[in-house]
């Protein structure tokens, strides 16, 4: 369609044909061009810059699929583009014709007569698409302020949450969570391990109840040995009396019969006595067989006297022995230095060592009891004051049931300090309402992923009092107040 205004009249020319359309364009000088692009037509689409090269100023309007609009809106020399459906007496507007065709069309409602008025049906149609063309554009325009206002809010929170430090993740710890399988690994082991240190402790005690009876037992025996020991060395100390005694005796007996042997002279005598006459053979005889039966008698003497000696050393040292050895079960201490004794003590030795070491190693064994028994205690007490804190604690107290935690980056913990308020937002930060109070803090560090970044971040736990169920299920929650104080 082709279009030259003149004063008082607008002349349009409408080809169907691309090529006629051209060859009326240079011929003739026209305002405005509208092309017709529904069809998609190819040719019509070539005509375009050929339109834009006429060598004259022309307006070129373009009917296209609202698809399309924006393709056509890019070529150079395109001044409008409608999209279809056209609402009644756009093109009218476009064109310039709005008022004049208003004028030209009271004027013909005028002279037309009533066949010639249009039929209901048709202006039915006409009421119905308008309709149909007002929802679209609205939908449309409803549809890009919506994605204006998204786009917005996205904005919006990419800026919060590069700043803000007041934001969390609530999680909610069951039975089957990461933490709490973890606290209740480490219960059952703890209490595995209460059970061991009991058994243990047990054990301890009847070990030392056994060997506190090994001691009394061991301390009769030394009490035994020491009596036996006492009395030895008394009678031991009675034979060397007797003997010392014995000794001397017969050391006077020795020194009386060397005294009568060695006057020299008894031999001599007999003889001299013999050669007179004064005796006879026999009592010659006799006499030389009794001084012979003193010699022998002199030298038995002697014996004794040593073996007398020899006895009464050897008693000595037993009683010096038997005297160590009563030090020692007296003392408490070990029998050490004990490298010989005589054969008829080696047995009471033995046994008062004997249970002189039993009474040491039950001692010894009472003493690692007692020990033992103070650290399994401690033990004890430590192992059920870890079960109790764990029991206590939030991860422990979600084995049962339900528990309400939040994610706390380090970055954030001074808005997450125990009492602070927690607040939870039905747009992500705005239209909040209070949630909860911040309860005790988890032990450990822990890692996740952004709620909005997407990348790992550290931090701890803590828990939430008083949770709002449907807070829980939000993806953040925010301490101490709200954001923007919305």
């Amino acid at each position: 369609m082709l279009l030259a205004p003149h004063v008082g009249r607008v002349d349009i020319t409408y080809h169907g044909n691309v090529q006629s359309a051209l060859e009326e364009a240079r011929a003739k000088v026209f305002d405005m061009v509208l092309v017709d692009q529904r069809d998609r037509s190819l040719a019509t689409k070539l005509i375009l810059p050929l339109i834009t090269s006429l060598g004259y100023p022309v307006k070129l309007v373009i009917i296209s699929p609202f698809s399309e609009v924006s393709h056509y809106l890019a070529i150079p020399g395109v001044a409008r583009v409608l999209s279809v459906p056209l609402r009644e007496g756009q093109l009218l507007r476009v064109l310039g014709l709005e008022r004049r065709a208003a004028r030209g069309r009271s004027g013909e409602t005028k002279s037309q007569s009533p066949e010639q008025k249009p039929s209901t049906a048709k202006q039915t149609s006409s009421g119905f698409m308008s309709l149909v063309s007002g929802l679209y554009k609205r939908a449309a325009f409803a549809l890009l302020l919506a994605l204006f206002v998204a786009f917005t809010f996205y904005g919006v929170l990419i800026g919060y949450f590069l700043v803000s430090t007041s934001w969390g993740a609530p999680m909610t710890l069951t039975r089957g969570h990461e933490l709490v399988s973890k606290a209740e690994h480490d219960i059952t082991e703890m209490k595995v391990t209460l059970n061991q240190t009991e058994q243990r402790l047990s054990e301890t005690a009847l070990e030392k109840d056994t060997s506190g009876r090994d001691l009394e037992e061991a301390r009769a025996q030394v009490k035994t040995a020491i009596g036996t020991v006492e009395r030895e060395i008394k009678l031991r100390q009675k034979q060397v009396t007797l003997l010392q005694k014995t000794g001397k005796r017969l050391t006077k007996v020795r020194n009386d019969l060397a005294k009568q042997l060695q006057k020299g002279g008894m031999g001599d005598d007999l003889k001299a006595l013999y050669g007179k006459r004064l005796i006879n053979m026999k009592t010659y005889n006799s006499s030389a067989l009794g001084l012979l039966e003193a010699s022998q008698r002199l030298a038995s003497v002697e014996t004794e006297i040593e073996e007398t000696r020899a006895k009464s050393e050897d008693l000595d040292a037993s009683v010096a022995l038997l005297k160590s050895l009563l030090g020692a079960l007296k003392n408490g201490g070990p029998v050490e230095g004990l490298t010989a004794t005589a054969p008829d003590l080696l047995l009471l030795t033995k046994q008062a060592v004997e249970a002189r070491t039993a009474e040491l190693v039950a001692q010894s064994r009472i003493s690692t009891a007692e020990t033992t028994r103070e650290q399994l205690e401690r033990s004890l007490k430590v192992l059920t004051e870890q079960i109790d804190m764990i029991e206590v604690s939030a991860a422990g107290r979600a084995i049962d049931a339900r528990v309400d935690v939040v994610f706390v980056p380090y970055t954030n913990d001074a808005r997450f300090l125990q009492g602070a308020k927690l607040y939870s937002c039905f747009f992500t930060v705005i239209w909040c309402s209070e949630a909860g109070t911040v309860g005790q803090a988890l032990p450990g560090e822990f890692t996740t992923v952004h709620p909005f970044f997407g990348k790992p971040i550290r931090g701890f736990f803590v828990e939430a009092s008083n949770m709002n169920p449907y807070a829980a299920t939000r993806e953040i929650i925010h301490g101490t107040r709200a954001p923007f104080f919305l």
